[in-house]
């Protein structure tokens, strides 16, 4: 009798998992890239071995690697350098070519570049962090264009001739903590950081100064709900953020903002509603007064009011091209407020979490009494992912060309402390049959996506439909991996 088999692959779950909401096979692998005792000697014949499989990561020792051609990365795997400074990808005018979801940057200097990352094909949850991007010489230097992409702590230094040094267009991605300093664009329409028709981007905690060109372009109408905050935006000879036939609702606060060619500007048909002021409130303290309210941003000489209660925010809005206004906008820079929620909100930029400078500690006086100050306490709870199925494997018995299997029941049981989203994935290793035939409670593998709630299970029914034009025989393997991220 044939067998048809699908061995369920578990899911590893660990802390930067839950930050980042990906999952692995249960025999990822790390390969040696470099040193003494290399698997490989360079990049690209890692990651064109077939050995090197989805999940699995190449550490790259200290040195130079270059290339003779474009780095096209077909596979869900992550790349990290031994030390961003000693690790030099020399790319020698090509491009590193993601082309898979799940791929992960990190630890290296991509050197010499056209464009250094340009995002391609299913490339989406890309991660690129804590690199130096150096010299990259496209117009479009980095190549954001898929969704939920991170680019974190990275520092892009040494471009110019550019149109966009960051590029993104990808919905619910993240800019945070990258420094851009020094770049000099192709002229007066260059922008540092472009958004372009992307929904829910956080652009925060950024250094963006001194660059020729404008520094945040938000652009077209679909790029809405932006949120853009503790950044220090200044000394860029165009806009400081300009948006340009912009969507609706971007929020602005808690950056600072100044000595641009021009700190904010708008193009075209003006946005309804932009926000200049947080959305929550938030307890501020400066110079040991507290203030609670929805702060603005910091102007510098921009902004000419005064501050005659000493709280740190300008006693008058501050008015925005006629139209908008910022109703609290600070007399200083915001590093120089401590967050009253217990996060400081100085030295933010290239790291999310801020140092609290206020004086929080009580001091006798000298009568021998006390001043009684309070400090605010905070703690983030990560949740603990704890999924298992059953079960290990299905067996989908004797099939023909055209005919669909009996559905094969699969448990999924959560013993985690928080409600999960579990979605699949057929491997590319896996027989085209699985790849094309497996369907999930009556949903196609790649759009199959179920709620499990903490302390329940579920169950959900795998069919495999062999396509009709499906032409070998036999016993044919493949697996499915499972994907889990706290809901």
């Amino acid at each position: 009798m044939n067998q048809s088999k699908i061995l369920l692959g578990k899911v590893l779950l660990a802390a930067f998992l839950v930050l980042f909401a990906l999952t692995g096979t249960a025999f990822a692998k790390t390969w040696t890239v470099g040193g003494d005792a290399p698997d490989f000697s360079n990049l690209t014949d890692a990651i064109s071995n077939s050995s090197v499989v989805d999940g699995d990561t190449l550490f790259i020792c200290a040195g130079t690697y270059s290339s003779t051609a474009n780095i096209s990365v077909g596979k869900s795997i992550t790349i990290t350098g031994e030390n961003k400074e000693s690790v030099i990808l020399d790319l020698g005018n090509y491009s590193i070519l993601p082309k898979k979801e799940g791929f992960v940057l990190r630890n290296v200097t991509v050197f010499n570049g056209s464009n250094g990352i340009n995002l391609q094909t299913n490339a989406t949850g890309a991660v690129i962090e804590n690199c130096i991007f150096d010299s990259m010489t496209h117009a479009d230097g980095i190549k954001l264009f898929k969704d939920n992409v991170t680019f974190k702590n990275n520092i892009v230094r040494n471009m110019s001739g550019f149109t966009n040094a960051v590029y993104l267009k990808g919905n619910d991605s993240k800019l945070i903590g990258n420094t851009i300093v020094g770049l000099s664009g192709s002229g007066n329409t260059s922008r540092v950081i472009c958004i372009e028709n992307s929904s829910g981007v956080q652009v925060d905690g950024n250094v963006i100064q001194n660059n020729t060109g404008e520094a945040i372009r938000i652009w077209r109408v679909d790029t809405h709900d932006v949120t853009i905050t503790k950044n220090t935006i200044s000394g860029n000879s165009q806009k400081g953020i300009y948006f340009y036939n912009a969507g609706e609702n971007n929020t602005v606060f808690f950056n600072n903002i100044h000595a641009n060619g021009k700190n904010v500007d708008i193009y075209g048909t003006a946005p309804t509603l932009i926000h200049f002021n947080s959305l929550n409130p938030m307890t501020l303290s400066y110079n040991n007064t507290n203030w609670t309210g929805n702060p603005g941003n910091y102007w510098g000489a921009e902004y000419t009011g005064a501050d005659a209660d000493g709280n740190g925010i300008g006693d008058v809005p501050h008015t925005i091209l006629t139209k908008f206004k910022d109703q609290s906008p600070l007399i200083q820079p915001f590093s120089s407020y401590v967050n009253g929620t217990g996060n400081g909100t100085g030295n933010e930029t290239g790291n999310e979490t801020g140092n609290e400078t206020g004086n929080e500690t009580g001091n006798e006086t000298g009568n021998g009494t006390k001043a009684n100050h309070t400090i605010s306490l905070i703690a983030k709870i990560l949740p603990s992912l704890s999924v298992s199925f059953s079960p290990e494997s299905l067996d989908f018995g004797e099939l023909s060309v055209g005919q669909a299997s009996n559905p094969q029941e699969m448990t999924i049981t959560n013993n985690g402390n928080c409600d999960v989203i579990v979605t699949a994935e057929v491997t590319t290793s896996s027989d085209s049959l699985y790849k094309d035939g497996i369907w999930i409670d009556n949903e196609f593998w790649p759009d199959f996506e179920k709620a499990v709630l903490k302390g329940s299970n579920e169950t959900c029914d795998v069919v495999l439909k062999v396509p009709s034009d499906y032409v070998d025989t036999g016993s044919r393997q493949g697996t499915l991996i499972f994907w889990v991220e706290a809901a």
